[in-house]
């Protein structure tokens, strides 16, 4: 299961549950592979820019040192940071934008968190059969001793 991140805008002192937005918690692998990409589609101008031109910088670096591969794996290692902070930095970027932080549902996807979200505990339905309690049979307790008050090798506090 995921965690997916519920936020929604105040509009006129009043929470808009129509534009309610629900972000997954954790790696985006989309953000690993279409890196520059990803973020315009989700909006983050600053970070595409910020990450661009970083990228743009490290090929430079790189090809005038004669050191491309070792700026190919600094550019990977940057796409993998999107990758893992992409969510995160969404959830800053909605904030930033007026929505405020409800709460964090656990569910499969993205659909199985909006019905938890609304509907809360009318999402379970009662047994169709009732359930038969049986009381539990009465516990046997023995008072008998550990040997030497040990458990396995090692002895209780203050027995030497």
């Amino acid at each position: 299961m995921a965690s997916f991140v519920v936020l929604a805008p105040q509009q006129d002192g009043q929470r808009n549950d129509d534009r309610t937005v629900f972000i997954r918690d954790g790696f985006a692998f989309l953000a690993l592979v279409f890196t520059i990409p990803w973020l315009l589609v989700h909006r983050l101008w600053f970070e595409a820019a910020a990450v661009f031109g970083l990228m743009i910088a490290l090929s430079t670096v790189g090809s005038y040192t004669g050191r491309e591969d070792m700026a190919a794996v600094i550019t990977a290692l940057l796409s993998l940071l999107v990758a893992f902070e992409g969510n995160n930095w969404r959830v800053a970027a909605l904030e930033r934008r007026g929505f405020d932080a409800l709460g964090v549902v656990d569910a499969r996807n993205t659909d199985d968190a909006e019905t938890a979200w609304f509907l809360g505990d009318n999402i379970v339905s009662p047994p169709a059969v009732p359930v038969i309690t049986r009381p539990a049979p009465p516990a046997q307790v023995s008072h008998k001793p550990a040997l030497g008050g040990r458990i396995g090798l090692v002895g209780l506090r203050g027995e030497n």
